[in-house]
């Protein structure tokens, strides 16, 4: 019984910190790529807010469809991003 406890706090402890981990990690600026001024290539760096779900209530909402995760030669794929403001 008293593994079991150990056990079940541990498993506690870790869903704490871990909820406290990805809520500041969802809050945090990220790195992204957008077009350059020719629109040919997805090498410029810009940063933003963001969260996967446009629905909370999170203020005034952008969506920016020419961002993407990594840079690369060739225009950037439609990720849809919502800065959190």
């Amino acid at each position: 019984m008293r593994k079991a406890k150990i056990a079940l706090s541990a498993i506690a402890i870790f869903a704490v910190v871990g909820g406290a981990f990805a809520f500041k990690t969802s809050r945090a600026v990220h790195p992204f790529f957008k077009l350059d001024a020719a629109g040919t290539v997805c090498t410029v760096p810009t940063t933003a807010f963001y969260t996967s779900d446009p629905n909370l209530n999170i203020g005034i909402t952008t969506t920016l469809s020419t961002i993407n995760t990594f840079s690369h030669t060739g225009v950037c794929t439609a990720t849809i991003l919502y800065p959190a403001l």
